[in-house]
């Protein structure tokens, strides 16, 4: 399986065992948790009938709870798939809080207790929103070009250049006012790999937050794209994404929220769609006109470009 499946209701074919007796305890003493914490949850997707199911979830906090009754849980077997299923909700972006049949039975407060405190410590480090970037490479790459040529012609007397992606980004979200941590997935085909795979997981701070890329080779990277998009968006509340194409528009605005929002602009009310980003063509070009897209929140990629060169507003 490429991308792993996002927590989800149990499926249709699933029939309700109940909670296990550990679990019947360890519920009962949740006290404050109760309202965050979710049982019966699956990680999966519908073509594997939703692989794995988890005792308990935090999602805001990513946190996924399982009780390991001895019986069920000691054998080689059993130790193994245990393994396994835990790379895979990491994969998914979950950390595993693991506590063992006797511990619940000799103490349930106690691991209440420290599923409370991790809960707490990992949502006060918790940035105000999660967000996403993703980078059509060659899309940004071909329009750099375009850029410098043009920027070249009109500003002769400065001496302008590529500046390298980790440098550009942090002006692709300078609109952003508070602190900010952005993750940032960079799609490309196989040949551009020895341009920009230094930057596999390379971490940079800027004056509002700071950026972690990381960089996917892919034939279809467009689509390798719109599918890592769809699978990871449990994760975060906000998608920037510097592309222009049509194949695009499908995974984008499935993880835009389904109604348009509405700003009161005088006596004009603009309806948009909220929690995206497009960093893309002017409206003369663009792909997205006259699809959702075009609702919404953009900026001409040439802006950033310009402005990560040197150039200043007047100049632009």
């Amino acid at each position: 399986m490429k991308y792993p499946g996002q927590p989800k209701s149990p499926p249709s074919w699933y029939k309700d065992r109940g909670q296990s007796y550990i679990e019947k305890g360890f519920s009962k003493e949740l006290g404050d948790l109760a309202d965050a914490i979710e049982s019966e949850h699956w990680f999966g997707d519908p073509q594997n009938l939703s692989r794995y199911r988890v005792d308990f979830v935090l999602k805001d906090a990513q946190l996924v709870i399982e009780l390991d009754g001895h019986a069920y849980h000691s054998t080689p077997e059993q130790l193994e798939k245990d393994a396994i299923r835990q790379r895979y909700l990491t994969r998914a972006g979950y950390s595993v809080i693991r506590f063992t049949g006797r511990e619940i039975n000799k103490n349930t407060a106690a691991c209440v207790s420290d599923v409370r405190t991790i809960y707490k410590e990992r949502m006060q480090r918790a940035p105000a929103k999660y967000r996403v970037m993703y980078v059509d490479y060659p899309f940004l790459y071909r329009e750099m070009s375009k850029a410098l040529a043009f920027y070249r012609g009109l500003h002769p007397n400065k001496d302008l250049s590529f500046v390298p992606l980790e440098e550009l980004i942090p002006y692709a979200i300078e609109g952003l006012h508070e602190k900010s941590f952005v993750t940032v997935f960079v799609f490309h085909p196989p040949e551009d790999t020895t341009e920009i795979e230094h930057l596999d997981g390379f971490v940079k701070e800027y004056s509002k937050g700071e950026i972690r890329i990381n960089t996917i080779s892919a034939e279809l990277y467009s689509l390798e794209l719109g599918e890592h998009m769809k699978s990871y968006s449990h994760l975060f509340d906000e998608f920037f994404l510097i592309a222009d194409d049509p194949v695009y528009i499908e995974p984008l605005r499935s993880v835009l929220p389904k109604e348009f929002s509405e700003r009161n602009m005088g006596n004009y009310t603009h309806h948009y769609l909220a929690n995206g980003k497009l960093l893309r063509k002017g409206n003369d070009e663009t792909s997205f006109v006259g699809t959702d897209l075009a609702h919404v929140q953009w900026q001409d990629v040439w802006y950033i470009i310009g402005a990560s060169m040197g150039l200043s507003l007047h100049e632009l």
